[in-house]
């Protein structure tokens, strides 16, 4: 079953390419809101080795029926080999901001 409402996780090498994604998706009306968050610094291992590395991440606001859509755009246009998208289904949420996400997206 589908969620009504989704909120999806992603990370980007640096802000230029995080805002430039984002506002590509709220352009398309395929996110209500993107929420870019500050510098952090990730540690995950990539092909045997330790990796150190500082991201963006990224928080999207979206209908369910959108997250097929806006995830394969993020596959599209990331710079990563193996981009970090999950999403994460909403169960509950303060209804005047639902009603927003569900007219702010096609």
């Amino acid at each position: 079953m589908t969620p009504k409402f989704s909120l999806l996780y992603t990370t980007f090498p640096n802000e230029e390419e995080a805002v430039r994604i984002s506002r590509d998706l709220l352009e398309k009306r395929l996110v209500a809101c993107a929420n870019i968050l500050g510098k952090m610094k990730s540690l995950y291992l990539w092909e045997e080795q330790l990796e150190e590395n500082k991201e963006i991440a990224v928080l999207l606001k979206t209908t369910g029926e959108n997250v097929s859509e806006v995830i394969k755009i993020l596959q599209e246009l990331h710079s990563y080999e193996t981009p970090a998208i999950l999403e994460i289904p909403i169960q509950r949420g303060g209804e005047p901001f639902l009603k927003w996400v569900r007219e702010s997206v096609r």
